[in-house]
């Protein structure tokens, strides 16, 4: 699910507005305040999971997008990388502009996220069942014990998880 600090007014964001903020093609919330995003560091299956969905890119290609990028001059900063969605919190509870994502099981939702609000994505809150950032995490298909870790859930057959 997409987090936000608690003082910034954004309720909702489109895919389309998320793969602008992550890519450092969009820097600042309506309100002028700097965008300041904050992502789980490569490895994590909620990462490989929100990138494959908002960025239709591969840890590799992200990566390679702000190297790119650089090299031909162009003005980008790379989000800010954490080890756990823990950290993800404490960091877009740090910065009125900080945007990230954490799975579903690591937001309360009740007050006890210390100052981090979820927001909806194209319109749909993350308990939706259209929510588009819904994943399935951590889970083992049948068809040749292949792993799916962040993969879209037609692809997976066990219980889903939202970034």
């Amino acid at each position: 699910m997409v987090v936000v600090n608690n003082s910034n007014p954004i309720e909702n964001l489109s895919v389309a507005d998320l793969r602008k903020i992550f890519l450092s093609d969009r820097s600042r919330w309506d309100t002028g305040k700097a965008v300041a995003p904050v992502i789980v560091a490569a490895g994590s299956p909620e990462r490989s999971a929100f990138l494959k969905i908002v960025c239709s890119m591969s840890d590799a290609e992200f990566n390679k997008y702000f190297v790119q990028a650089a090299f031909t001059g162009k003005d980008v900063t790379p989000p800010k990388e954490v080890s756990s969605s823990r950290d993800v919190k404490t960091a877009v509870a740090a910065s009125p502009g900080a945007i990230g994502f954490v799975r579903a099981l690591d937001f309360h939702g009740d007050g006890s996220d210390g100052g981090v609000k979820a927001i909806k994505v194209d319109g749909t809150a993350a308990s939706d069942s259209g929510y588009k950032l819904k994943m399935w995490l951590g889970c083992e298909t049948a068809q040749a014990g292949a792993r799916c870790h962040g993969q879209l859930e037609e692809n997976c057959s066990a219980s889903p998880s939202s970034a």
